[in-house]
């Protein structure tokens, strides 16, 4: 059997002290297998950014035990650390640096030194050779997003984490960060990315652990994760109806809304979309940008915490 390259077992922590004490993680458990994109799911607050900064020497657990390509985090710290690559939520680049500097700097500190072409390559695979000579400071965001998942490779690691990092980005941008990403992973490298957004779970992650109130409260490939819901289709429509009176519609197993839109799961799609539009048109009300949808891994985590993933834990 592979033997893991990350093992979390009961790994506790927190932060402050005494009365005013936050406990970030409670005994999580988890394992990463060699070679896959693993995803950590959860809403902001909930120990995602915390777990990574354990895994990376940045913050010292409580309790428990972290490896890391078969090295011991506590006890072997700058070992664990050339193992892994790492793009933080909030990178401070610094501003009166080249990115062809940049990434120079950032693997000497691996004791690292790349030749002039090898820092050329690398700024090619993101798509900053052109910027090679520009201050870091006048970067678009999805550029210094870029420059950041370049400066977590300058090492050369087996293991990347990757920490929200298509976080306020434009769907454009989003979706070029997730095809670094994928070439990460093509290279062989074991992925660890962190995010809120289920669309992004799903389209990259192998395995996806999510994560409430600091736990794993399921771990999966996400399919699995979905097919265990047992759910049926989820009618959207962008429509003000008391919900009250959409529960009693033909088919309705239950309905919420979520930001501007009702969520309504069904098990008979097209005799609740026909009732909706009737309720509506009773109640003076327009109905827009109507769908139906399979269930996610949206559905999945309100199933398993009875809140919707955008929500804070706060």
């Amino acid at each position: 059997m592979t033997q893991p390259i990350i093992q979390i077992e009961n790994i506790s922590a927190g932060y402050g002290r005494g009365a005013r004490q936050v406990q970030a993680l409670r005994g999580i458990s988890l394992e990463v297998q060699p070679g896959e994109i693993f995803g950590l799911l959860g809403p902001n607050g909930a120990g995602k950014t915390t777990l990574l900064s354990c895994l990376e020497g940045l913050h010292q657990p409580a309790g428990g035990r972290l490896r890391v390509g078969g090295v011991d985090v506590a006890h072997q710290p700058l070992a664990a650390k050339r193992k892994l690559g790492v793009q933080l939520q909030r990178t401070a680049l610094l501003d009166d640096l080249t990115v062809h500097e940049l990434i120079e700097v950032y693997a000497a500190l691996y004791e690292i030194y790349l030749a002039p072409s090898q820092i050329k390559d690398l700024l090619a695979r993101f798509d900053l050779a052109q910027l090679a000579n520009t201050l870091s400071r006048r970067l678009s965001g999805g550029q210094q997003q870029r420059l950041s998942l370049a400066l977590a490779i300058a090492n050369n690691p087996e293991i990347v984490l990757l920490d929200e990092p298509t976080s306020a980005l434009d769907p454009h941008a989003r979706r070029a960060v997730w095809d670094i990403v994928r070439h990460l992973h093509n290279d062989g490298r074991t992925i660890v990315i962190t995010t809120h957004a289920m669309e992004e779970a799903e389209a990259l992650c192998g395995r996806v652990a999510i994560i409430d109130h600091g736990q794993a409260i399921a771990c999966d490939t996400p399919a699995r994760l979905v097919a265990d819901l047992k759910a049926n289709p989820v009618l959207k429509a962008a429509v003000e109806l008391p919900l009250d009176q959409v529960q009693p519609l033909p088919g309705v197993q239950s309905a919420r809304y979520t930001g501007q839109y009702l969520e309504i799961e069904t098990a008979q799609p097209q005799a609740t979309m026909a009732a909706l539009h009737d309720l509506a048109a009773r109640l003076g009300r327009s109905i827009g940008d109507v769908m139906v949808r399979q269930p996610n891994l949206e559905d999945v985590f309100l199933k398993l915490t009875g809140r919707v993933l955008g929500a804070s834990r706060d």
